[in-house]
């Protein structure tokens, strides 16, 4: 329900996480002047609370903003981080990574991040997603809290109308900064703000406050979805679809990887990837793979990787071990803890090579000791093949029978897992 409360910043605070203190996003803009002057009147202020400021460097009045961003948080004794964005473009999809990138960069472990988002923000947010033909969590809009670094990100005035906003700030007498561009309706949001959201008002009584009881609705609908769904561990099994419907089990597809965070494919696409897991052969790997992650079956589970790149087979890397060796693609690391260093060649997704392990009689394929030791398709491909004198004498976690390094060799995998 949207608020016309009285603001105070009591109410803001009591639904949050225990924290050692706030970063307010802090444009300048009315929205969050609002936010920074309530979290001001906190006890022990410079020590619990800090802003951030990002300049993009678009707007011929950037510096002019930046000046009385840094002039009122001085004015409130509150810490201002300054940042200059350096933006390939003007769209809103890059201010926005660029902005995310730089809280990420700042929020300390324990550090809760504030967005001034509102009712209208949330009603918009809606609006957009629904014109491109969202599921059930774009319906939710904003997340009033959710995880963000090594923290949280917390939308406190969600439930506050932007005139509710306005008046605290002129009864405070407070100056904030009006963005010309948000008159611009180029944007795909500020159209729906500037003409769609006034003709709804115009011909449905309080149309912001049910947009935003529909979010909520939506918001409880899918928490009570996913405690119904109970999703365990990194993986989703191929017989929790294989249980479904087949029109369903995309759809279980589709909030599994909501339940992660992760942007979802279409439906056409969602439908595709679910037959070729479901029905690929058992000694068959699947494979899908976008901008964002990778799916992979393996052990008749679906499991989402993070992208990497592929190291090229072709590729020898020499390694003087008084180093440690970190992989070209940042998916592991080698180290050698021996006094007397050793000259070794790295090679990456090697075929018909064999080894002789300490465990076996008999040589064996690199392929039959990845299947021996259960090592994932995604794995195999960031294993490495280390050479000795042109002899095959690890994989990085197995050695050679005649090899001495053994226990001189640490393998470390990273967590390439979403």
């Amino acid at each position: 329900m949207v608020s016309s409360k009285t603001l105070k910043v009591e109410s803001l605070t009591d639904h949050l996480p225990e924290n050692e203190g706030y970063l307010v996003a802090y444009s300048g803009g009315a929205d969050s002047t609002a936010l920074l002057h309530l979290f001001s009147t906190l006890g022990n202020v410079r020590e619990n609370v800090r802003a951030i400021h990002i300049n993009h460097n678009i707007q011929s009045q950037a510096q002019i903003w930046q000046d009385h961003c840094q002039a009122t948080c001085e004015q409130l004794n509150i810490p201002l981080i300054i940042e200059q964005a350096d933006l390939p473009d003007s769209s809103e999809n890059s201010c926005r990574k660029a902005r995310y990138g730089f809280f990420e960069k700042h929020l300390r472990p324990h550090e809760i991040l504030l967005t001034a988002h509102h009712a209208q923000d949330q009603a918009e947010t809606v609006l957009l997603k629904l014109m491109r033909g969202t599921g059930i969590k774009g319906l939710c809009g904003i997340e009033k809290l959710r995880k963000f670094a090594q923290s949280y990100i917390a939308r406190p005035l969600l439930e506050y109308s932007p005139e509710t906003l306005k008046d605290y700030l002129i009864i405070n007498n407070l100056s904030w900064i009006e963005d010309a561009s948000n008159l611009d309706n180029h944007y795909k949001r500020n159209f729906i703000r500037n003409e769609i959201i006034p003709q709804l008002e115009s011909q449905f009584t309080h149309v912001i406050e049910n947009i935003t009881r529909s979010a909520n609705n939506s918001s409880h609908s899918l928490d009570l979805l996913n405690h119904l769904l109970d999703f365990q561990g990194s993986s989703l099994p191929v017989k929790q679809l294989q249980e479904l419907p087949a029109a369903l089990q995309p759809t279980l597809l589709y909030h599994w990887l909501s339940h992660k965070n992760l942007p979802t494919p279409d439906k056409a696409v969602l439908n595709q990837i679910t037959q070729d897991f479901i029905h690929a052969n058992a000694d068959k790997h699947p494979h899908y793979q976008n901008k964002y992650y990778q799916l992979y079956r393996w052990q008749q589970a679906v499991y989402c990787i993070q992208n990497f790149d592929v190291i090229d087979s072709s590729n020898e890397f020499i390694w003087n071990t008084e180093e440690p060796f970190d992989f070209p693609n940042g998916c592991g690391k080698l180290e050698y803890k021996g006094d007397k260093p050793l000259n070794l060649v790295i090679k990456f997704n090697q075929t018909g090579q064999k080894l002789k392990t300490h465990k076996h009689q008999f040589r064996k394929t690199s392929k039959q000791l990845f299947q021996e030791n259960k090592v994932p398709t995604w794995e195999r491909q960031n294993t490495p093949f280390i050479y000795q004198d042109g002899e095959l004498v690890s994989l990085g976690y197995d050695w050679s029978h005649n090899n001495k390094t053994k226990e001189l060799m640490v393998f470390t995998r990273v967590n390439y897992k979403s």
